[in-house]
C-alpha cells in the first residue's frame, strides 16, 4: 500500500518534492507546509502500521534522489528499530544507484557491519541485506567475517539473510569463494 501511495504521489507532485517530504518525515523535521498541502498525509495515508519516520524511509525505495542519503545515514541511529530497518532495507535497494554515484565509503560498509550487531533480530537482518548489496572489493575484510558469523545465529531469518547477502556478494563482486559453505 505504501508503494501506490508513494507512486501516486509522484505522479501528482513530482519525484523531487517527494523525495523532499520523505526525507523530512524520516529525519522528523516535516514542515506546516507538508501536512496542510497534504504531502505528508499522501505518503503515510491513513495506515497506523508504520511511524512517519520509517514511512518516509520506505517511501524512498519508490521515489530517490541522492540527496536523501546524509537523513538516511543520520536515520542508522534512530532509536526505533523499525526506523533503522527501513532504512537497511532503502540502502539495499538503492546499492547500485549509491555505488553509480560513489556515494559508498568504508565509514558506511563499518555502519551496516555494526547494524548486523543491533539488539533487535529485525534490524541485524536488514543490515546483513544491506551489507551484501553494498560492500566493494575493499569492504571484504569488514563485511565478510561479520556475515560469516551471522550465517551461524540460531535465528533463521538472520541466518538466511547473512547467506544470501554473502551470495550477493560473490555474485556482484565475480568471487565465488564468498558463498557461504554449506559443508558442516
Amino acid at each position: 500500500r505504501l508503494s501506490r501511495r508513494v507512486a501516486r504521489a509522484v505522479e501528482e507532485r513530482g519525484e523531487a518534492a517527494v523525495v523532499g517530504v520523505a526525507t523530512r518525515l524520516l529525519a522528523g523535521s516535516s514542515t506546516p507546509e507538508d501536512v496542510t498541502s497534504g504531502a505528508a498525509q499522501a505518503i503515510l495515508g491513513d495506515d497506523d502500521a508504520l511511524t512517519p519516520a520509517a514511512a518516509g524511509a520506505l517511501a524512498l525505495t519508490r521515489a530517490w534522489h541522492r540527496r536523501a542519503l546524509p537523513a538516511l545515514v543520520a536515520a542508522l541511529d534512530a532509536p526505533e528499530p523499525e526506523v533503522r530497518s527501513a532504512v537497511h532495507l532503502v540502502l539495499a535497494a538503492r546499492a547500485d544507484a549509491l555505488r553509480a554515484d560513489a556515494a559508498v565509503d568504508h565509514a558506511l560498509v563499518e555502519r551496516l557491519g555494526a547494524g548486523c550487531c543491533d539488539p533487535d533480530s529485525e534490524v541485524r537482518a536488514s543490515a546483513a541485506s544491506a551489507l551484501g548489496a553494498l560492500a566493494g572489493p575493499n569492504d571484504l575484510e569488514a563485511a565478510v567475517p561479520v556475515l560469516s558469523a551471522l550465517v551461524m545465529d540460531v535465528d533463521a531469518d538472520i541466518a538466511a539473510a547473512a547467506e544470501l547477502a554473502l551470495d550477493h556478494l560473490a555474485e556482484r563482486l565475480d568471487r565465488p569463494e564468498l558463498r557461504a559453505s554449506t559443508d558442516f
